[in-house]
């Protein structure tokens, strides 16, 4: 049986030491385990408070602990490399998600400017 997985999973497995460490462990044994991308948003989120070298974490955990297909499993991994690129965890998986549908992004953000994401500016132009 798959079961669903949320963030407190992920953070126990992650952690160098949790109370939650050992019976994560044994539900990794005796279930299929799948979260989704929002889980591994707020492990980014989560990140500056345990400090853990999230980049590799977020490659293994992934592995043990899927997302529902490839496609989602793209937006963690370009999204953590956004993130890893200086933008802030929302944006980054908001620049993933667009980019692995294949879309443009409606945004005032500039950081999208930066990056392969076509941005469609939402702020008014001159021409306005």
């Amino acid at each position: 049986m798959t079961v669903y997985v949320e963030t407190d999973f992920l953070l126990a497995l992650a952690k160098d030491s949790d109370w939650l460490q050992g019976s994560a462990e044994e539900a990794l044994a005796e279930h299929d385990v799948e979260t989704s991308a929002f889980s591994y948003l707020e492990l980014l989120l989560a990140r500056e408070r345990y400090e853990f070298d999230y980049v590799p974490l977020v490659a293994n955990l992934l592995e043990l602990v899927p997302v529902k297909d490839e496609a989602e499993k793209q937006v963690v991994l370009k999204a953590v490399n956004y993130y890893e690129e200086g933008m802030t965890p929302f944006d980054a998986f908001h620049a993933a998600t667009a980019e692995t549908r294949g879309m443009d992004v409606l945004s005032s953000e500039k950081d999208y400017d930066d990056i392969e994401v076509e941005r469609v500016p939402l702020e008014p132009t001159d021409e306005e």
